[in-house]
């Protein structure tokens, strides 16, 4: 009989048993059987943690199991399994076809993950022993000796149970690690509480047949996507930069399912199709609460064990950008604020070595030039006193002459008009007005102007942009589409 120790992660008992993946399929484990979530979540998850989640008796996964087979160990109360690691003659051929894989050219890490898997503990001695039996079976000592660097890189001089220990200590920290006030995987994390909140006060009325109140739930629960589009656009392509693709790989997917049902059941949802839809809402509501728990557990201890200073600095920079979603707000990050300002002070001048630097990022005049071209705009800058300053022309909606630039706006329009721009460019220096929206009379080549007071990130008057632009083409497209 096959023995299966479920203490193992998923991964290991896949590789050891690949019949293992179809047995967990059927006993309702089918987001962690694909090969990239073998890769990803396999790695850290176990059968027992994989039931918590998925409220599947043990009982019935031992029973599932032993009828495919197998004989289960690593139960609670169970004696301590013998293998071949208490035979030292056993062992040392062991470690020598180990070796002589890394001689062959094998994955340093394909190796070690079985050595660290078939061994509890091991010493450098051991190692040193099964290089001199490479040597009476008769490899050359040059090619033993390439092996330093290896099992160097595998020990550091310290057991291998001791560096495995080590590493799940870290990889515990790393899940119970408590980010401070206002730090990224903080807000996260009071975001992914109050959804759970409203998680189980939609299973409650799913279980009350409260069709109504379930609706509402569904209709808040839409809003999930800002929620995960915040890890998908701002951490996952930082573990991404890193070599750490299961994220990718797997949870964007099944965020991907997840908004897409929510949004079918808050749609489709009434009193009428309740049963038929009872048991679609039960599974889109659980698949919630487990992407809550594979982000607790495993992507933010991935995004703790990857993710630089500074990147943790740009996440939360750009995580308000997206807004709060079920939550009102968040605390401040004091070591972030402080970062940020830091930085913000050390940023080169406004060009530098042929580089434009912006608040977004920077440009070379060339590539802004190019950018200016491709706009569908035009626009126009008028400072501070009145003066033309810039033209972009590439809409040609209205001719501007560059012989216009450095000259007065006044002197560009004609006597009835000029009382008009004096006043709303009064009103802009003032204060009293910031925006102003014309459209052209014309219904079948439709113009918008838009008039705006620019400014500094302390609100001193820079000046005004008039930004013009022809929506005939928009026009056009959408009246085909009501055709």
């Amino acid at each position: 009989m096959k023995e299966l120790n479920i203490n193992k992660t998923v991964a290991e008992l896949v590789l050891e048993y690949p019949e293992v993946s179809d047995i967990m399929v059927d006993l309702g484990f089918k987001d962690i059987t694909s090969s990239a979530a073998l890769k990803f979540m396999g790695k850290v998850m176990t059968i027992p943690k994989g039931a918590a989640v998925k409220g599947i008796p043990m009982d019935k996964i031992i029973a599932a199991f032993e009828d495919n087979g197998f004989s289960v160990t690593g139960v609670p109360g169970a004696d301590k399994e013998v293998t071949f690691q208490d035979n030292v003659e056993e062992r040392n051929t062991k470690l020598k076809k180990m070796i002589m894989r890394l001689n062959q050219g094998e994955d340093l890490e394909t190796v070690r993950a079985d050595f660290v898997r078939e061994f509890e503990s091991v010493s450098v001695h051991d190692i040193v022993k099964a290089e001199q039996g490479l040597i009476d079976d008769g490899i050359p000592m040059r090619e033993v000796q390439r092996l330093c660097d290896l099992h160097s890189a595998l020990f550091h001089g310290k057991t291998e149970a001791e560096i495995w220990a080590e590493e799940e200590k870290q990889a515990e920290e790393n899940v119970n690690k408590k980010a401070p006030e206002g730090h990224p995987v903080d807000v996260l994390r009071r975001e992914n509480s109050a959804l759970e909140k409203i998680l189980d006060h939609a299973l409650s009325a799913l279980e009350t047949e409260e069709v109504s109140v379930l609706l509402g739930d569904l209709i808040t629960l839409r809003k999930i996507g800002v929620l995960y589009s915040k890890k998908e656009s701002i951490l996952m392509p930082m573990l991404l930069h890193h070599g750490v693709t299961g994220p990718n790989d797997v949870m964007w997917g099944v965020d991907d399912e997840i908004k897409a049902e929510v949004a079918r059941l808050a749609q489709k949802l009434t009193v009428n199709s309740f049963s038929d839809e009872k048991e679609a809402v039960k599974t889109v509501l659980n698949r919630m609460k487990e992407m809550i728990y594979k982000e607790e557990n495993i992507f933010f201890p991935l995004c703790f064990e990857h993710l630089t200073e500074e990147e943790w600095l740009d996440a939360y920079r750009d995580l308000p950008e997206m807004g709060f979603v079920f939550i009102d707000d968040a605390p401040k990050w004091r070591h972030g604020e402080e970062a940020l300002a830091k930085r913000q002070s050390t940023m080169p001048d406004a060009m530098e070595d042929g580089i434009l630097y912006f608040p977004g990022g920077k440009l070379t005049m060339q590539q802004l030039n190019g950018l200016f071209k491709v706009l569908p705009i035009d626009i126009t800058f008028i400072d501070e006193e009145d003066i033309n300053r810039f033209f972009t022309n590439e809409g040609k909606v209205f001719s501007r002459p560059l012989s216009a630039l450095d000259r007065s706006t006044y002197e560009c329009h004609p006597e009835r008009v000029k009382p008009m721009v004096k006043q709303l460019l009064d009103d802009f220096k003032s204060g009293t007005r910031n925006f102003m929206e014309v459209w052209t009379p014309n219904e079948d080549h439709p113009v918008r102007v838009i008039y705006a007071a620019v400014r500094d990130e302390k609100g001193k008057y820079l000046g005004a942009a008039e930004l013009v632009e022809d929506f005939t083409a928009v026009k056009e497209h959408f009246a085909g589409k009501e055709a």
